[in-house]
């Protein structure tokens, strides 16, 4: 049957219910739901008693595919190891380490900065150990808790969604694979090549970071955020470390007991990462073809890579890394054997409500598959005279950010978007295939529209989580963080998906955009020490804890 506007329902009313009631879960099983209704509505005189036969099918079939279980158990393992790294101390130690070494206001930003960079694995453990351990460094230098908070969220999301390696790697390469199904590409390799190849199209976590490191270093700021920053940098006493330790710290001692445990939060990134990369070589190795002579050494490599098991390579990557956690753990006294354990199973518990989301993601994009609904097929009908497809990668983001600011979730909008709009860019520009620019472009535009409504969010969990982390004012966190926000966004729009869409080189279009948010930067941004007190309404109480 020809794919009509019917199609468009189960993800509308994903969305819509999203919106409304700003959650993510149940609207995903609305939208399912719906799908299910419309398949057996086909069969009138069955439609209701087929249509829970159906959505329990979809159900079934997506979480019982073998991608889709190898994601969810690397989800799983990578939260062990997280988990481990965060109670044994390991990593709190490392962080430590590193603050020790400041000695300037801009030192103490920048090691903020480095600290978000380096925990690349994962956003949630990035928020709550960059917060919670760097709040005595910046109050000793009088740096906000308001710049605290959007320090730390702005390397978390970001740089997770940037890595090869994190929470976030199998569930993106998931999403693409379903996208490229919808289109008709099954090839297993296919989705990791795409993952890769949009790296660099994934303007705004990029922009963000640069951006973060740029007001670090120069100590610039604009906006509600310069007014912040000199409130804290016009106060005369500063906290008392003890009473923050106090407050904060509940690992320090565990932290203290060996001089090397900090060397237990970087062996098993290390591990995780050379385990992954060992399987892909091995496995591509094993599933490539005879190169052809002439064939460039880059060019080979990226097969290699790409004809490896990827889920199989990040499996054995996580269980490699939270084993060699837990042993590194209890052989330097972070932790005993048991509390061990019990952490690896506490951080592998914290993955479940995102792979709830995954579960029913996938559920309702098996739904809009052309083998169902179609309504890729439908909406590339409907758009190609209408949409240049240039314009789809910004188009793309700035749906996705109005979605994961409307529903607070970067996860839930990324499942939602991410299928439907890879098989859309591959109909619009069948010519492209998924290695071309509007493809890279739009798959990258998801992610990078997702982060964007995520940080403007009020409602989003890793908004929350850094404000509480940092022991800053939540609303005042929003409204500081959201105008760099939206600076990196225009600059990314500007510089990024607009040129790169027609075909200009990623890097060149990151050049472009780092080149206007620095521009901004220098223009608007100001020191707190160039700021006269008649410029804003410095307070001059004590700061609270709170």
């Amino acid at each position: 049957m020809p794919a009509g506007p019917e199609s468009l329902l189960p993800p509308l009313v994903a969305i819509t219910l999203a919106i409304i009631s700003r959650r993510v879960v149940l609207p995903l099983a609305a939208g399912v739901w719906t799908g299910a209704w419309l398949l057996a509505r086909r069969d009138a005189d069955h439609a209701w008693t087929e249509t829970p036969w159906l959505f329990y099918n979809a159900l079934v079939e997506s979480v019982f595919s073998t991608s889709h279980l190898q994601a969810l158990l690397f989800s799983l393992l990578l939260g062990g190891m997280v988990g481990v790294l965060e109670k044994g101390g390991g990593m709190r130690a490392l962080i430590e380490r590193l603050s020790a070494r400041v000695r300037t206001r801009c030192g103490a930003q920048t090691m903020v900065a480095i600290s978000g960079l380096a925990i690349f694995f994962d956003d949630y453990s990035n928020t709550l150990l960059v917060g919670g351990t760097m709040r005595t460094t910046v109050d000793r230098f009088g740096v906000s808790r308001e710049k605290l908070a959007y320090l730390v969220d702005s390397t978390a999301a970001p740089v997770a969604g940037l890595s090869v390696v994190s929470t976030w790697a199998a569930i993106e390469i998931s999403y693409m694979a379903d996208g490229l199904a919808a289109a008709g590409i099954h090839d297993p390799s296919a989705a990791f090549e795409m993952f890769i190849q949009s790296i660099p199209y994934r303007f705004y976590p990029w922009i963000a970071v640069i951006l973060v490191m740029l007001v670090s270093i120069t100590g610039r700021d604009f906006g509600p955020m310069r007014k912040a920053e000199v409130k804290a940098a016009a106060k005369t006493e500063r906290r008392k470390v003890a009473e923050l330790d106090d407050r904060d710290s509940d690992t320090n001692d565990e932290s203290r007991r060996h001089k090397w445990l900090w060397a237990a939060a970087v062996i098993p990134v290390l591990v995780c990462l050379l385990a992954v990369g060992v399987v892909l070589v091995i496995t591509g190795f094993a599933a490539m073809p005879t190169p052809k002579p002439g064939v460039g050494w880059l060019r080979l490599a990226g097969q290699l890579l790409g004809n490896g098991d990827s889920y199989l390579a990040l499996i054995a990557g996580g269980g490699a890394g939270m084993l060699v956690a837990i042993r590194l753990h209890v052989a330097m006294r972070g932790c005993d054997i048991a509390t061990a354990l019990r952490a690896s199973l506490g951080g592998a518990a914290q993955m479940l409500p995102a792979m709830l989301i995954l579960w029913f993601a996938w559920a309702l994009s098996t739904m809009t598959e052309p083998d169902h609904l179609d309504t890729g097929g439908y909406l590339a009908g409907v758009l190609s005279e209408r949409l240049d497809s240039r314009m789809l990668p910004t188009v793309v983001f700035l749906l996705a950010g109005a979605i994961a600011f409307a529903t607070g979730t970067s996860w839930g909008t990324m499942g939602i978007l991410t299928p439907l709009s890879i098989s859309l860019a591959l109909q619009l520009d069948p010519a492209g295939g998924p290695s071309g620019a509007i493809a890279l472009s739009t798959c990258g535009a998801v992610l990078a529209g997702a982060i964007f409504g995520d940080h403007c969010s009020p409602i989003s969990d890793t908004t929350v989580l850094s404000s509480r982390a940092s022991g800053c004012d939540h609303l005042a966190h929003v409204r500081t963080q959201m105008p760099y926000a939206v600076v990196a966004a225009v600059a990314c729009i500007l510089g990024g998906t607009l040129p790169a869409a027609v075909g200009i080189s990623p890097w060149i279009c990151l050049a472009i955009s780092t080149i206007l948010v620095g521009g901004f930067l220098y223009r608007f941004g100001i020191r707190p020490a160039a700021i006269t007190e008649n410029e804003t309404d410095v307070i001059r109480e004590p700061i609270t804890t709170d």
